[in-house]
């Protein structure tokens, strides 16, 4: 039996090792941190749950074609129950104007000329666009390297329209795309709703989503989530060992040979699978002596491939809320300054899931900044200079303040009990510039699809987010399929799939 040693315990970790195991194959997976999850991650503070990943889940709905992971991995079992977002999120201006964006795209339209009738025509367009996106999704059965003539022709045939959308709207900026609109609120309205570098493309794509039915968030969080997928790799009879630090890759006569440990331990293996963030890969474990010419020129380029990050301020508050939107983005008449001033905060509502700890008392806020790499630097530098603890302090009182005004009805109960930076994530998932997910898909960059082989080194695979543009969960599942598959495939065993 060969043996894999996959290194990183979160989705395409587990995916990687419930389809290997499936496979026949003899796996371990080396996750760094006591608790396995990556990105996909929750945690407690002074009793309460606080979810660091899944706003929306695509791949909730059993026609799409990303739910079959979901439920080979267990990531989704039918005991999953799930929260569908009627309000995906609600834009109030400093002026007090208010725009929600629903997600019955019949409802969002009426509500768009209901706030600007002179944009009617752009709207119905826009409307019209979002729709022809609810029916674009990638192929995630297998890598097309590995596809024979019949699934190429499928694939052509089914999907070849979408290419004709997914690349037009690539090569548009959302900020670019709004100004087709005359009313400022509707621009403000839809290029807020996702971070200005990002294309127009992957807006539709999101909105197309969820409002088709197929965003919803599963109950439990992504805590729970990466549990179900982690007792399936070990029900199947895979193993992990958690606290465990990968300090090198071992490759001998440029094979891939097993890696070592933090400790010292030398372990071997048949194949290497890396799920970490592929900077930190390249960099570190394999010491800088493999390269890739996609990544070099993502890593390159940070204005063409620039990340995305936050700042967030977590509140404890009681359950009786006033206002029970499941997002609320303000727009502030004052910025609040982090490595820049910030006009836009946005506040997030866990009240709809009653399952999560300690929400039979309270219920968990989350006010978040959004940003890019110049965050990270500025909070790294304020860690290096000694001042980080004092700054989040400033920045959670700040927020603090803020959340008063938008919930005062709760406003002397909120209690901030936590705060959460880039360099959070980036120390707990090694990640580029505390990264939460991929490269941004801008439209000057190429789209990633990255086939997972480093070029000269044999017994090793890539997988994770970072291989597959814009990343997220979906991206992190589908590459540990593919890693899977390029496995059995390079040791010319057929793939089984459940």
């Amino acid at each position: 039996m060969k043996k894999a040693i996959i290194i990183g315990g979160g989705v395409a970790g587990f995916t990687a090792g419930i389809y290997l195991r499936a496979n026949g194959y003899d796996t371990l997976i080396l996750e760094k941190n006591a608790v396995a999850g990556g990105a996909c991650i929750g945690w407690e503070r002074q009793g309460c749950y606080i979810d660091g990943c899944i706003h929306w889940l695509a791949g909730s709905n059993p026609s799409s074609p990303t739910y079959k992971i979901w439920r080979d991995t267990h990531a989704i079992t039918h005991e999953t129950k799930f929260f569908e977002q009627d309000d995906l999120m609600k834009m109030r201006h400093s002026d007090g104007t208010e725009f929600i964006y629903w997600t019955d795209l019949n409802k969002l339209e009426k509500e768009l000329l209901a706030l600007a009738p002179e944009d009617k025509k752009e709207i119905k367009r826009f409307i019209k666009l979002v729709r022809r996106f609810q029916k674009i999704d990638p192929p995630i059965d297998k890598p097309m390297e590995l596809m024979n003539l019949f699934d190429l022709l499928k694939l052509a045939f089914t999907q070849g329209g979408d290419l004709y959308w997914v690349n037009k709207f690539s090569k548009l900026s959302a900020r670019d795309y709004v100004q087709r609109f005359k009313n400022p609120y509707i621009r403000d309205a839809v290029q807020d709703l996702i971070a200005p570098h990002y294309n127009f493309m992957s807006l539709l794509y999101m909105l197309g989503h969820i409002s088709g039915g197929d965003g919803g968030v599963p109950r439990g969080g992504s805590l729970a989530m990466i549990e179900r997928m982690e007792k399936r790799y070990l029900d199947l009879g895979g193993r992990i060992r958690k606290g465990t630090l990968v300090t090198k890759i071992n490759v001998e006569n440029n094979v891939a040979k097993g890696v070592t440990l933090r400790n010292g331990e030398v372990l071997e293996a048949d194949w290497v699978v890396a799920t970490t963030p592929v900077e930190h890969t390249l960099v570190n474990l394999l010491e800088n002596k493999y390269r890739n010419k996609e990544m070099d020129e993502r890593l390159a380029s940070v204005r063409n491939y620039p990340i995305y990050t936050y700042t967030t301020t977590v509140f404890k508050c009681p359950r009786r809320l006033a206002d029970k939107s499941l997002s609320i983005k303000l727009r502030l008449s004052t910025p609040i300054t982090i490595n820049r001033p910030y006009s836009h905060v946005t506040f997030r509502n866990y009240i709809y899931d009653d399952s999560l700890k300690g929400s039979d008392e309270y219920c968990v806020i989350q006010a978040t900044i959004h940003s890019d790499d110049d965050m990270f630097h500025w909070w790294n530098g304020v860690k290096a200079g000694g001042r980080y603890k004092q700054e989040k302090q400033r920045v959670a009182e700040e927020m603090l303040a803020i959340a008063k005004t938008l919930y005062p009805d709760v406003a002397d109960e909120l209690e901030v009990i936590d705060v959460v930076t880039p360099c959070t994530y980036q120390r707990y998932l090694n990640s580029r510039h505390g990264s939460f997910q991929g490269f941004i898909h801008t439209k000057r960059g190429k789209s990633l699809m990255q086939n997972g082989r480093i070029k000269g080194l044999k017994g090793f695979i890539l997988a994770g987010q970072w291989i597959i543009q814009s990343g997220g969960l979906p991206a992190a599942g589908m590459s540990g399929r593919f890693a899977a598959q390029r496995i059995c495939y390079t040791d010319k065993k057929k793939f089984k799939d459940f």
